[in-house]
Order: structure tokens, then sequence, then C-alpha cells
């Protein structure tokens, strides 16, 4: 029998992706909101399934999409019919420009909800923050309303060229609602308009449900606070330790016994810190607030770092301050009092206990010229002030403990849906804010999402729109996974590692070696092969997603 091989193809993991793409229903989502246009040979959702395969296996240029579409198996992946050559960057460019039009915000907006109802995901508690993106091309517009590329300073302080990413999802990451944004957009102003949104997107979902926005000290102002009364929704921040209300709150926390303090817990598995907690109420802005204090077992690294600094710093000023006082006595007890009284109420040490004293010294008087010789010397009484430095452990402690408080500033109600909202309850649902960060990172990361090679700021959008999905498909994937993966029954990892809560690159690279095969047959049939057979681990991950080797084959 003559079998030819017509292709091999490194499938790796993206048969998965583009399984759960079609899974979720978002081919046929997309190309209801962006129309097929019957001139073209492709449709707007095959450049986004194409483009999103890109993206989660190493980004690359448009201009080497079609090359690369050569090396995949595009009907597989995609749709029977599909000739690689159709992907060229002028192809794909105006499938861009069509998603701009179709208003790109709107699709992804809507491939979002879809996801979370096909997931049967909670819209109880919602994490937000923004972020930025470095850019450096030379970006041309035709229209004004478009996103803005332009300077701003990024997370670090930095003056440059930037777009910026707005964030809301779940304790697990996967997007709720996202947008692309211009790139000097304050967050104290993204805030606010954006409970709007989400308001409008849950109305649209048919859900009027209340639900909670957790946001970090931006979200602490008077607009925020209004729309979140507006949006249906209930606030957790932390409050700038700028705000008088929080200053109040921390300095009552001082006076307090540890009595009136909650006892430590634990909101990790296990080496996590400890927390106490204890809560007073105010009002901001004529609204009624919870306060709660907080107080961590692990002190923040830039605050650790900037007490041991005034540490050292004082060490050493004490210690000049010993030595100055050495080099030049009194000649006379009163006046060397008079300077001991002035420096202890001069010093105020927060991490040292100090004793000062005024010593008196008698040494022979010292003359001009060579002394005589068998000359008795000539004695001299002189008084110094000798300073005693000690470093106070206690002091330390207390800072290190009132550096480790922050205050977490809500407008939950005590009790909502017949569940205890209390202080530990709240603390728990603000550290979620982890997740929003963790998307951050994704979208930082150059394996993902590498330079932006196109010209014009509404393509500029598209593609971080397309960044978002990417984003959102990544998550589901894994927590699909995260579900049936325990520690009983963990994978195997590189290097044999366990893994109990495996990342999604994690998993990809347990996939890294899976070929296909394409045959032809003598009758002209393709029938498509695995290079080798799955392994134990990779047949596993398969089922407990609800899948075979098929996906394959």
């Amino acid at each position: 029998m003559d079998v030819r091989i017509r292709a091999i193809y490194e499938s790796s993991y993206l048969n998965i992706i583009s399984t759960i793409f079609k899974d979720l229903g978002l081919p046929q989502l997309i190309d209801r909101l962006v129309p097929v246009d019957p001139q073209c040979q492709t449709r707007a959702s095959d450049v986004v399934g194409l483009l999103l395969l890109d993206i989660l296996s190493g980004r690359q240029a448009l201009v080497h999409l079609e090359r690369w579409a050569h090396d995949i198996d595009l009907p597989k992946l995609i749709r029977p019919g599909l000739d690689p050559s159709w992907f060229n960057d002028d192809a794909i460019a105006r499938h861009l420009d069509r998603l701009y039009e179709a208003n790109i915000h709107q699709v992804l907006s809507s491939c979002l909800v879809q996801i979370y109802k096909k997931e049967g995901l909670p819209l109880r508690v919602f994490h937000a923050d923004t972020t930025d993106k470095t850019v450096y091309g030379a970006y041309e517009s035709d229209s004004s309303d478009g996103l803005h590329i332009t300077y701003g300073y990024n997370r670090h302080h930095r003056w440059q060229k930037q777009i910026g990413f707005g964030l809301i999802g779940n304790e697990d990451g996967i997007p709720f609602y996202g947008d692309v944004h211009d790139g000097n957009v304050p967050d104290k102003t993204w805030n606010p308009e954006v409970l709007s949104r989400v308001h409008e997107q849950l109305k649209q979902a048919k859900i009027e449900d209340e639900w909670i926005y957790v946001a970090d000290s931006a979200a602490m102002t008077k607009d925020t606070l209004a729309q979140t009364k507006a949006a249906n929704a209930f606030l957790i921040t932390r409050g700038p330790s700028s705000l008088r209300i929080v200053k109040t709150a921390l300095s009552e926390a001082d006076a307090q016994p540890d009595s009136a303090w909650s006892a430590p817990f634990a909101l990790a598995e296990k080496n996590g810190a400890t927390y106490r907690v204890w809560e007073t109420a105010s009002t901001y802005e004529g609204q009624p607030v919870r306060l709660i204090v907080v107080e961590s077992s692990a002190l923040d690294q830039r605050k650790g770092k900037t007490l041991e600094k005034e540490r050292v710093k004082e060490a050493e000023l004490l210690r000049e301050e010993q030595a100055r006082w050495e080099r030049h006595p009194f000649s006379c007890r009163e006046d060397a009092e008079q300077a001991l009284a002035s420096l202890k109420a001069s010093l105020r040490p927060r991490f040292h206990r100090v004793e000062a004293a005024v010593e008196e010294i008698v040494r022979p008087k010292k003359r001009r010229g060579r002394p005589k010789k068998g000359a008795e010397p000539e004695m001299e009484t002189l008084y110094t002030l000798r300073l005693s430095v000690e470093f106070n452990q206690d002091a330390w402690e207390q800072a290190r403990r009132k550096a480790s408080r922050f205050v977490l500033v809500t407008t939950v109600p005590k009790e909502w849906k017949g569940q205890p909202m209390d202080a530990q309850e709240i603390l728990k649902l603000y550290k979620g804010q982890i997740s929003v960060e963790m998307n951050f990172s994704f979208l930082k990361d150059p394996f993902f999402t590498d330079e932006i090679y196109v010209k014009k700021p509404e393509r500029v959008a598209v593609l971080g729109y397309l960044f978002l999905l990417a984003l959102a498909i990544y998550r589901v994937f894994q927590r699909r996974v995260r579900q049936f993966i325990t520690p009983e029954r963990p994978l195997k990892g590189a290097g044999g590692r366990k893994l109990t809560r495996p990342t999604g690159q994690a998993i990809f690279q347990l996939f890294w070696y899976v070929r296909v095969v394409l045959l032809e047959l003598p009758d002209g049939q393709i029938q498509r092969r695995l290079g080798k057979p799955l392994t134990p681990d990779q047949r596993r991950i398969l089922q407990g997603l609800g899948m075979d080797e098929s996906i394959y084959l």
C-alpha cells in the first residue's frame, strides 16, 4: 500500500484551545456581530481564531501569519476548506478594520458574557484594576475618535508611549469586562466610568442582582462611591493613608487593647500570613462606610525596606551626635547641664533607647610649647555629654506592627444574601485582587503579547481586545483543568515536579511534543495519526476537559 506523508504538524496544545474556542460558541457569535462579507474568502471568526492561536502559542508579527498558517493543521484548528494563502497580512488587516467598525468593545463584551453563561460562572464579586502596555510605533489615524496612543506615566512612574488596559473579572481571573483605553487615563477617572458600563453589561445579560466591586485605593472617590450605588453594587477598596477617616481609624486601632482585635487567622492553606482585624464605622462624602483595620504578620516588602532605612539612619545620627559631644567638652557644669537639657528635648528616637548624662573628666591641661623637665602637669576639669544608645526591640516590633496595618473601606452590609459579611470575609474578598494582577502578568508577557506591529491606532485597539479575549480563553482552560487536579492526584510537570494548581503555561508544556502526521492513502483519502501515543497525563487532562485524542484526528 502506497501511503504518502503529506505533512507533519507540531500541534501541541493548539487543538485544545481551538476546541474550547468552538465549544464556547464564539465563532458563531463573532460572525453574527461581524457579518460575513460575501466577497471575502474568510470570515471574521477565522481571523480571530487564528490570531488567538497565534497569541497563545508565542506571538509573532502579522506579516508572518500566512507562513505560520502553512505550518499548522488549519482545517482542523479553524474550519475545513481554508487555504493558508488567504491569511496574508492585507486580508488580516481588512478583518481588523471590520472588527473595529463593528464596535470591537461590544464584540468582546458579548463574548465575555457568553463565556460566563456557558461556564456557569457566578456574577457576584468582581475585581477591577488597570495597567499599561508600552508601544513604540508611529501610529497614524484618520479619526480623532479612536484610541489615543499617547505618552503617560506607567506603573513604575516612567514616561513612555503607551495604551491602557482595564479589566474586571472573577477570582479565577476570567474577565467579565475589558477595555483598551487611552494611554493617560487615570484610575480615578476610569473607575466611575466603568461601573456604569458593567451595569449595562449585566442588564444586557438580564441580570439585575446586586454585586460587589473590589478595587484598589484609586476607587476611594466621591464619584466612584456614587456610581457604585447607582450600579446596584457595593464597594470594597483600600483606604488611602492620606484620608482623614483612615488616619482616625488607625489612631483608634492603636489605642485598642488586644482583646478588641479578632483572634489571628490565616487565609492561605499553608505558609501564609496571619491577620488580625478591628472594625469601626464612619461616613465619607455623606455615605456610611465600614472601616476595617487589618494587621498582617507579613510586612509589605517596600514598607519593610523603608523601616530598615529609617532604623539605620537613626543609628548613624545617634553615633554622630555622640561623637560630636565627646569632641567638644564644656568648661563648666552649668553649660553642660544646659546642653544636656536641650539634647534631651531634641532627641526623639523611634527605634533606640538613649540615656544621656553629664560626665566629669579630669585631665592634664594642654599648653603651648614643650613642658619643662620634671614639671608637674597642671590638671583641668571638663564636662562632656555621654550618650548610651541601645536598640529598642519592643519599639521596633511595634513600628513593624503599625507599618503592617492597612484599612479597608467598604459599603457591603454586615449581612448580604443571607451570608454574614464580617471583617474576615471582606478581607478574603479583597485579597482576591491577586487574580486581576496575575492577568496583567499575562498581558505583559512577551510570549503572549509581544510588540504590536500595526500602523493604525484602530488596529492597535483591535489587537488589544484580542489579547483580552485570548486571556479569557486561557483562564477558562486553566480553571477547567484545576477543577479535577487535586493535591491527592497531582499532575507530573517538568522535572517530575508535582502540580496541584497548575498554571495554563505549565499544562501547555505537557503537550509541547504532540505531533500529528497527515497521511494520504492510495484512494486519495486523508487521515491524521498521532506521531506517538499520548502520555497518561495528557490523556487524563483531555478526559477531564471532556475531550479525547479525536481533537487531533
